[in-house]
């Protein structure tokens, strides 16, 4: 929306900038001159002791000497209240009884009728509150007495009470003024069906207001006081006025809120008593109006500034509240936009966290809330069942990647995958039985003579070849193939060596990675490492040898295949299947079944082998592994 320069300025020159400044500010008595319009405070914007925050009211402006923020009356609004400027503009033009031009009006739908349904839910809003404190509202005061709320938090929270009659509030706003259609259209009503009369829409309930970020009444929500009711709460009809897609409920209050704490962002609680519990507490929360959380509302958490926290009820509810909310997000996930999840305990809710414990418990809950992530990786693990089989955890790696590749920004993406499918290998690799490389194809003997000297340590360290485990990570490296095949091998490596630990982590991350059909060499990896922080591991890289072509005509799938066969799968499965052996023999069902699956797992490794036509396998090895 444009506004003119000159009615931007009219309006400006009708408003006192300190007189709004000073409705949110304390003025600093001895720097501070009112005569000549000259005003001093500690910043809203950043934590201080003395004042730095000065405003000019002649000249309509402010400045932080502190942390340099400034601007006119609209900019102050906008950052303390968290409004769009168009928002700002009205707002000020309506303080100060300038007329917008009548396409804004409509654009924004003000109109004639708008403002009439605005006086009718203005009107419900008042009717309610009275017949809280009337002799009709008894057994509403005594609900609200029980959950703590007494007549401060009434009017703080704008809570109020419909009495269980059929047609009490359009009786009452029919005296008013008002006709049936409009108060049927502000969604106080409710048209009668068959020619039947109009009732009304909240009956036998404690209400709360629900307003537009500019405060006005839009619509209610209403909690029902006899147990037998069908809906414990309901909300306001759609309504030219109330979308509740669109609308947060107290997100103009929690907006304010989150300007002076300076938290990292909004708490989205499930429902109003929730957010009421938060900000008693302190903490600015707002909470969606008898829906699920949608893209609008996640967009308006956003546009409040800061990192939303959705602080779900500790309840398979509340557990499908939050998946819902994460694959809301997911897309949108970006830098600068991002989401927590929090949980309640089981069985509580943020209202019953405030009451058993106080304002403490409620912020030691939001500060223990998880990035999406974590909360990510979390559910996806325990949709698979803990990933504790071959293929929950190939159905685990494959549920993360499509979740990942959901985000759009692209560098956002790249994180999530480099750091998600980081763990989930890490995890996997824990669940599964290690392949431990054996330097020379045999087992050690027992009875092994005494440790060499220090002096022969150091000296044989300098001369000491590579470990097996890294001549094949060098390998995998540099041959592209080799990487494809046997990359499951590769991941079930037993490595101790840090260093090799990264690089096998790194090169798995690349070859998973959603641009995998790029090139992968030792540059790529090298860099990879540098920008996960892992320096030393980089360094181990550029210290291989250099690569030697292989001479023309050689299969070098098949020489890596022999390489493994020898100095990792063959001695592992062996030694496996040893003790598995021994361990079955003792009545052990559990090994057994394992017994057999890895002696299938032999011969698979066998007929592969045979198939690349390798010498190094035998028929006297395979049957060892299996006899």
């Amino acid at each position: 929306m444009r506004f003119t320069d000159t009615l931007l300025r009219q309006v400006r020159d009708r408003v006192s900038i300190a007189d709004y400044a000073g409705k949110r500010l304390s003025w600093h008595k001895q720097k501070s001159r009112p005569s000549a319009g000259d005003y001093w405070a500690c910043c809203p914007f950043h934590q201080e002791k003395s004042p730095s925050f000065h405003i000019l009211d002649n000249k309509g402006l402010f400045k932080c000497f502190g942390c340099g923020e400034k601007g006119d009356v609209f900019t102050l609004a906008m950052k303390l209240e968290g409004l769009s400027f168009p928002e700002a503009v009205e707002k000020f033009a309506e303080i100060a009884g300038v007329q917008l031009p009548k396409d804004d009006y409509d654009n924004r739908g003000e109109n004639d009728q708008r403002k009439r349904l605005y006086a009718v839910t203005a009107a419900a809003a008042k009717l309610f509150s009275s017949a809280l404190r009337s002799s009709g509202g008894a057994e509403a005061r005594k609900y609200l007495h029980g959950r703590g709320f007494g007549p401060d938090e009434w009017e703080r929270f704008s809570i109020g009470y419909a009495p269980d009659e059929w047609s009490w509030a359009i009786d009452k706003l029919k005296a008013e003024g008002f006709t049936i259609d409009e108060i049927v259209q502000a969604g106080i009503g409710r048209a009668g069906e068959d020619d039947k009369r109009a009732i009304d829409t909240f009956r036998g309930r404690v209400t709360f207001e629900i307003t537009d970020t500019a405060g006005k009444v839009i619509g209610f929500g209403g909690r029902a006081l006899a147990k037998d009711a069908k809906a414990k709460y309901i909300n306001s009809p759609e309504t030219p006025l109330y979308s509740k897609s669109r609308v947060l409920y107290r997100l103009k209050q929690a907006r304010e809120l989150l300007a002076k704490t300076k938290a990292e962002g909004l708490v989205v609680g499930e429902g109003y008593l929730d957010v009421i519990a938060f900000e008693r507490a302190g903490i600015a929360a707002v909470a969606p109006c008898g829906t699920a959380l949608t893209e609008e509302q996640l967009q308006l958490l956003w546009r409040s500034g800061g990192e939303p926290v959705l602080c779900l009820d500790g309840d398979s509810a509340g557990q499908r509240a939050a998946e819902r909310a994460l694959d809301l997000a997911l897309p949108h996930l970006a830098p600068g936009r991002t989401i927590r999840l929090a949980y309640a305990p089981k069985g509580e809710d943020p209202d019953d966290i405030y009451r058993r414990a106080g304002a403490e418990a409620l912020a030691a809950l939001i500060d223990a809330a998880v990035p999406a992530s974590d909360a990510l990786f979390e559910r996806e693990k325990l949709r698979h069942g803990g990933v504790d089989t071959p293929e929950a955890q190939a159905a685990f790696q494959a549920s993360l990647k499509e979740s990942i590749g959901k985000i759009a920004d692209r560098d956002t993406q790249r994180a999530f995958f480099s750091d998600l499918m980081s763990r989930a290998n890490a995890l996997i690799r824990s669940k599964r039985p290690a392949f431990v490389p054996n330097q020379g194809g045999a087992f050690p003997r027992k009875g092994q003579p005494a440790g060499a000297t220090a002096e022969l340590k150091s000296h044989a360290a300098s001369h000491r070849p590579r470990p097996a485990a890294e001549s094949f990570l060098s390998a995998a490296t540099d041959l592209p193939q080799i990487l494809d095949s046997y990359s499951n091998w590769i991941e079930r490596l037993a490595i101790t060596d840090p260093d090799l630990d990264a690089i096998r982590d790194a090169l798995l991350e690349l070859a998973d990675g959603p641009e995998s059909h790029g090139a992968i060499d030792r540059r790529a990896l090298s860099l990879h490492l540098t920008r996960s922080g892992q320096d030393r591991a980089a360094e181990r890289v550029s210290r291989w040898p250099k690569a030697k072509a292989p001479p023309e005509g050689a299969d070098v799938s098949a020489e890596w295949l022999a390489l493994a066969t020898r100095e990792v799968v063959a001695p592992a499965i062996r030694e496996e299947l040893a003790e598995l052996r021994q361990a079955a023999a003792d009545g052990d069902d559990t090994a057994f079944a394992r017994f057999q699956a890895l002696s299938r797992e032999a011969r698979e490794i066998e007929a592969r082998a045979r198939e690349a036509k390798l010498d190094d396998v035998h028929e006297d090895d395979a049957g060892g592994l299996v006899a």
